[in-house]
């Protein structure tokens, strides 16, 4: 069994882009909460407009463009020689598809399906039966982060590793010889 021991140079990129990815994705969350709101002052666990049913899209949309763009960049740091690539291993990321929009769509779906139940079984237990909206605004800052928290060290590492299934890039013009 490989596993991989992160050098200083990955362990910061890991810690910058996974606060500037809280950044992101609270700034997001944030954005979904005023829509889910629409003037209300106070937000409802359940029913249609309630945060049962918010916390779907919330959680999906935040791990799927927050982990693509995260993928992407990284991937381009890796290839320009920016960051050091990882090597694979036989962890966790190694079971995610290697296609950038395969990988984040996969983990997007199972976030949602693990996130949700969980967090709206917490809100219910708690008796958070409805939410002032700025204490609702609140809750879905610190969510995004979170959500982003737990899934982009992941992403983070395989789109570290992911140069090697690229195929070696070549100058135009030049042979691959």
């Amino acid at each position: 069994m490989h596993t991989d021991v992160l050098s200083t140079a990955h362990r910061r990129y890991l810690r910058t882009e996974l606060l500037l990815g809280c950044v992101f994705n609270a700034v997001l969350s944030v954005m979904f909460a005023f829509v889910a709101l629409q003037g209300r002052a106070a937000m409802p666990l359940w029913g249609v407009d309630g945060m049962a049913i918010d916390l779907i899209p919330t959680v999906f949309m935040i791990t799927l463009v927050g982990n693509l763009i995260v993928t992407l960049l990284t991937r381009k740091r890796v290839r320009d020689g920016r960051v050091p690539p990882l090597e694979p291993t036989d962890g966790p990321g190694a079971r995610l598809p290697r296609n950038a929009l395969l990988r984040v769509l996969v983990l997007a779906l199972l976030m949602t399906i693990v996130l949700v139940p969980l967090s709206t079984a917490v809100l219910a237990a708690l008796g958070l039966h409805s939410m002032p909206s700025s204490p609702f605004i609140a809750y879905k800052l610190i969510y995004g982060m979170a959500v982003g928290a737990l899934s982009a060290p992941l992403v983070i590492r395989a789109a570290l590793a992911d140069h090697a299934a690229q195929p070696p890039q070549h100058p135009p013009g030049a042979s691959a010889a």
